[in-house]
C-alpha cells in the first residue's frame, strides 16, 4: 500500500464575496501574516508553539500537515523568505454528508448537504463560502476510496489580473495498490502544434502508438485576433478588456484538452497494463525557443507543464507507476548513430535505413532499453 495525496483549489473573487466576509478580509490577512513570521522562525530553529489560541491549533496543524504538503519540504529547505510564498493558513476539517452527522467542532465544516464551506475558529467568526460544483468532485473523490484530512486557506493575488482572491485548497488522502506494470507507456512531450506523441512498447516491440494533437488552427486565429486588439489597447479600454478576454479564453481551451489528454493517457496506461515513462525536453531547448525568433503565435504551445503535473499527480493517485526520463529523438535505435532529418519531421538512418517520424523515436528507444525501464 501507498498514500497518494490531491488537492481541490477552490477561488473566490473578493469583489464577489458578501459583505459579511469582506469586512472580515483584513483580519484573516493579519492573522495570515502573523503564522507567516512564526513559520519563517519555525523553520529556521523549531521553535515553541504561539502562545495565542487561535494561532497556537493552525501551528499544530501545520506541523501535522507537514508530511504531506509538498510545498512545505520546500520550505524546509530554504524558508519562507526565499521562497516567497503566501503562507497559508492549515485548518483541520470534517467532511460532512447530510444532516444526520454530529458536528465534531473541527475547524472547517464541508457541508455537501448544504453546499457550503464554513472555516470556523480563526479568531474572526464564520466564513460561510458557496461549494457550487465542488460538490461533484469531491463526491467522486470520495467514491475512490478517499478521505478529506486537512484544508489549507490564504488570500493572494492572481498571476493572471493580480486582483486579490480567497484561495481554499481541499487536500485528500487515498491508499494506493501500485500497478504491477507489463508494459511501458511511452509520453514524448513536445511543442504541442506538433502533437503529443505516445507508444506502448512490450518487450522490444511497440504495439500500440498515436498521437493527441489541440485546436491549433482555432488557436492560432484566436491569437491573430489578440494580435489585433493589443495593437489598439493604447487607444481603446474596450480592447484591452477583449485582449484579456480572448487569452483567458485560449488558456481554458489549452486547459480543457489537457486535462483531456491526462484521462485519455490514464486509461491507455491502465487498459495495457503499463507503466509511464514521460519524455521531457530539456529545458534549455525550449527556453531558447521561447526567448528566440519562434513564432510568437505558436510560443503558448510550448508550455506543458501543467500537463506533465497534472499527469504526475494523478497516476500517482490510481498507482499507476511513473517516471521521467531523456530518450532520444535524432540517434537511431539501432545503430545509435545521428540521424538525417527529413521533411515533414521525420529521420533516417544512414548506415542501417531505420526511418520513423521524429517524435515516435523515443518510444523505439524505450522498447529498446525496455528491461531499465520496467523497474515498476
Amino acid at each position: 500500500m501507498e498514500i497518494a495525496y490531491r488537492s481541490l483549489m477552490l477561488k473566490y473573487d473578493l469583489l464577489r464575496l458578501s459583505p459579511e466576509i469582506v469586512e472580515k478580509i483584513p483580519m484573516l490577512l493579519k492573522l495570515q501574516e502573523e503564522f507567516r513570521q512564526w513559520t519563517t522562525v519555525w523553520l529556521r530553529d523549531r521553535s515553541s508553539l504561539p502562545e495565542r489560541g487561535p494561532l497556537k491549533h493552525i501551528a499544530k496543524v501545520f506541523i501535522y500537515g507537514g508530511r504531506m504538503l509538498d510545498w512545505l519540504r520546500n520550505l524546509e529547505k530554504s524558508g519562507v523568505e526565499v521562497n516567497k510564498v503566501q503562507m497559508p493558513l492549515v485548518f483541520d476539517v470534517q467532511l460532512r454528508f447530510g444532516g444526520e452527522e454530529r458536528d465534531v467542532g473541527r475547524s472547517v465544516l464541508v457541508n455537501l448537504h448544504l453546499r457550503e464551506l464554513r472555516i470556523r475558529k480563526w479568531g474572526g467568526g464564520t466564513l460561510t463560502l458557496p461549494l457550487g460544483e465542488a460538490v461533484k468532485w469531491i463526491q467522486e473523490r470520495v467514491q475512490e476510496g478517499a478521505k478529506l484530512v486537512l484544508v489549507a486557506v490564504w488570500i493572494g493575488a492572481s498571476k493572471k489580473s493580480r486582483a486579490a482572491k480567497l484561495y481554499v485548497a481541499l487536500i485528500f488522502r487515498r491508499e494506493v495498490v501500485p500497478m504491477r506494470a507489463k508494459r511501458i507507456l511511452v509520453v514524448d512531450l513536445n511543442a504541442l502544434h506538433n502533437g503529443l506523441v505516445w507508444a506502448v512498447a512490450e518487450g522490444e516491440k511497440v504495439i500500440a502508438k498515436g498521437i493527441f494533437r489541440p485546436d491549433v488552427s482555432r488557436i492560432m486565429r484566436m491569437q491573430k485576433v489578440i494580435s489585433k486588439l493589443d495593437g489598439i489597447c493604447a487607444r481603446k479600454d474596450k480592447a484591452c478588456n477583449d485582449a484579456v478576454a480572448a487569452k483567458s479564453k485560449i488558456w481554458r481551451l489549452l486547459r480543457t484538452w489537457e486535462d483531456e489528454v491526462v484521462k485519455k493517457l490514464l486509461r491507455l496506461a491502465q487498459q495495457y497494463r503499463a507503466g509511464i515513462v514521460i519524455d521531457v525536453p530539456k529545458g534549455a531547448s525550449i527556453r531558447m525557443l521561447r526567448e528566440g525568433r519562434y513564432n510568437p503565435k505558436k510560443k503558448i504551445l510550448l508550455k506543458f507543464g501543467r500537463l506533465r503535473r497534472k499527469l504526475q499527480t494523478l497516476a500517482e493517485w490510481y498507482g499507476i507507476p511513473l517516471r521521467m526520463g531523456r530518450l532520444y529523438s535524432s540517434i537511431c535505435p539501432r545503430c545509435e548513430v545521428k540521424m538525417t532529418t527529413l521533411p515533414n519531421r521525420r529521420v533516417n538512418c544512414a548506415t542501417c535505413g531505420f526511418t520513423a517520424h521524429r517524435d515516435e523515436v523515443p518510444a523505439y528507444w524505450a522498447s529498446k532499453l525496455y528491461s531499465k525501464f520496467l523497474f515498476f
